[in-house]
Formats: C-alpha cells, sequence, structure tokens
C-alpha cells in the first residue's frame, strides 16, 4: 500500500500524529480502521444530512479552495464510515472547497459515531466556529438540548459557555421570522436586538425593530426607545428639528445629542440613494433627499447661484405632469 506524507496539523488533532506521520491511501474496496488517519477518495465522501451549519459563503469557499491548491489541507476532516461510503462528521467547507479545487483524495480522522454521536460531535464543532451568525448559534445551542438531550446547565459545561449566554441565545428563536432574518443576514446585531426580546407583544417588536432600522439606533438607544417608544420616537423628532433651526440645550451632554440627531435621521435604502442620484444627475445640481419618520419624503435643492435657481426652473417648467 503507498505511503504519503502530510504534516503541518492544526492545533486540536496534535494527539492524534506525530510529525511525519504517514498516511493510508484507502481504495473505495479497504476498509480503514477507526481512529486512523488515511487519505480518503473523495468519491466515497458524503455530506451529513443532519448538518446544522446552513449558510455556506461561497466566495469563502472558493477563497479556500485557492489555499488548498497551493497549501493542500491543512486540518483533515473528520469521518464515520457509513454503509459504503464516508459521512462527514465535521470538515464540510474543506470537502466542498477540495472538490473545486480538483482534490481526488482528501486526509480524513476516521472515527466510530453512532447517529446521536455523530450529531453531538458535529453541533459542538460547529458551535465553535468564530464566524457564525447569532440565529445558526442559537439553533445549535437548541439542537443540542432537544436532540442529544442534555440540559442548558449540562450545555454550558461542555461548552464552557455560561447558563446566561446559553439562555439568551435561545430567546432569540422567540423573535418574529423578519427579526430572524435580519439577524441571520447580519442587517442588525444581537446586541440592538437583545433588548426588543423583553417584549411579549410580537407586533409591538416588528414596529420598534423597524424603527431601530430606519433610525439606525444604536444597543443604548434601543433599549431607551423600549423603556418609551413614543416618547423617545417624539425626543427624536424634536432633537432633529432643533438642530436644523440651531436650536441649543447648555444641560444636554454634546455625545448623546449627537447619538439622537444621527438617529432621528432615517437611512436611506440603495434604492433611495439612487434616486437621490438621478435627481443630482437630472437637474445638474447637489440634491439631498430625507425621509422622515412618517415616511414622508423631503427633497431639497442645494443652489450656489442665480444661474442654477433659473437652471431648476426651467427643467421644472418643462416637466410635463
Amino acid at each position: 500500500m503507498a505511503k504519503a506524507k502530510i504534516g503541518g496539523l492544526n492545533r486540536g488533532l496534535d494527539f492524534l500524529i506525530q510529525d511525519n506521520k504517514t498516511f493510508e491511501h484507502n481504495q473505495p474496496e479497504e476498509v480503514v480502521n477507526t481512529g486512523s488517519i488515511a487519505l480518503i477518495d473523495i468519491n466515497v465522501i458524503v455530506p451529513n444530512p443532519t448538518q446544522p451549519r446552513t449558510d455556506f459563503d461561497e466566495n469563502a469557499i472558493n477563497e479556500l479552495a485557492e489555499s488548498i491548491k497551493t497549501l493542500g489541507i491543512i486540518q483533515p476532516l473528520t469521518l464515520r464510515k457509513k454503509d459504503d461510503k464516508y459521512e462527514i462528521i465535521s470538515g464540510e467547507r474543506r470537502y466542498r472547497a477540495s472538490k473545486i479545487a480538483g482534490l481526488t483524495e482528501v486526509p480524513a480522522y476516521i472515527t466510530e459515531a453512532d447517529d446521536s454521536k455523530a450529531l453531538q460531535m458535529a453541533l459542538v464543532e460547529n458551535i465553535q466556529r468564530e464566524d457564525l451568525n447569532s440565529i445558526e448559534v442559537a439553533i445549535t445551542y437548541n439542537r443540542l438540548i432537544e436532540e442529544c438531550h442534555l440540559t442548558q446547565e449540562e450545555l454550558s459545561t461542555r461548552l464552557g459557555k455560561g447558563r446566561s449566554t446559553i439562555a439568551n441565545s435561545l430567546r432569540l428563536l422567540r423573535l418574529p421570522d423578519q427579526m430572524q432574518a435580519a439577524l441571520r443576514n447580519k442587517v442588525i446585531t444581537e446586541g440592538q436586538i437583545r433588548p426588543l426580546i423583553s417584549l411579549d407583544d410580537p407586533n409591538l417588536q416588528l414596529d420598534l425593530f423597524q424603527k431601530v432600522l430606519n433610525y439606525g439606533l444604536s444597543a443604548r438607544q434601543v433599549e431607551m426607545l423600549v423603556k418609551d417608544p413614543d416618547g423617545y420616537v417624539f425626543e427624536l423628532e424634536q432633537k432633529a428639528q432643533d438642530e436644523e433651526n440651531g436650536a441649543e440645550n447648555p444641560d444636554e451632554n454634546p455625545e448623546d445629542k449627537k447619538l439622537m440627531v444621527k438617529a432621528a435621521r432615517p437611512k436611506l435604502s440603495d434604492e433611495q440613494k439612487k434616486l437621490k442620484k438621478n435627481f443630482s444627475d437630472k437637474f445638474k445640481v447637489p440634491v439631498d433627499l430625507k425621509l422622515d419618520s412618517k415616511g414622508i419624503y423631503k427633497l431639497t435643492f442645494n443652489l450656489k447661484s442665480n444661474e442654477d435657481y433659473e437652471k431648476i426652473i426651467g427643467i421644472l417648467n418643462n416637466i410635463q405632469i
């Protein structure tokens, strides 16, 4: 049987192999002993149908494929024997990238695990990743509890996480789907959305969630919004109006005022920014487009001379309504 040297494994697998460890080239008809490292034919490897990770960044996988072409696979996959195939327990990104890179075989650690143990290993490995979004983390915690029959306390001990961390994460799964999608897509942070979890009314959650997006509120401002929704929004609008009119409050903290004024100006969407640019291109002058909390647009032409004014009037007079 042919042998091939592969070294430089990441921390965490050092206890499995030593430097200059050799790997067996596995043929489909051969059986690889569990607890060993082997080069496995990529065509006999199959993804885990219960894979806890649902979002794969294709660009990141393509970048990993380029790295694999240059450096090879640094950390072996973890597989288990499943009928006449090998099922992935951890390393699906490496598996996908290896296929793109054109590898015909990959280094893998073969372990023995029943369905329950394989699921638990996959979930624990997944939760230790640094690039998971908040909803993926919460779903993984929930699966470990529901499918692996762990209590929050047992999960806390195994993962080295505080019980409050796990409990707060699980509460994210009670949020309306729209809010979960925003977390999953990283449109909003967990810190911004956490104060909204305490609200029992889903409609109120969604209403305030939309205000958080429109105003670009910080986590601290969201806490203030939850305490007094109507009063805080009114205060935001008043702060913005006072700022535009040049009013000053000597007793106000300048930093708080800066936050208030910034938050009181809803952010424009990409479509609205495009509309603003179209106006500017059409009229050949700088244009401001603002959206207030009631959804009313305010279009302002910044005219620097009488010539600009005459030009705008001429264009407007020629518009047929």
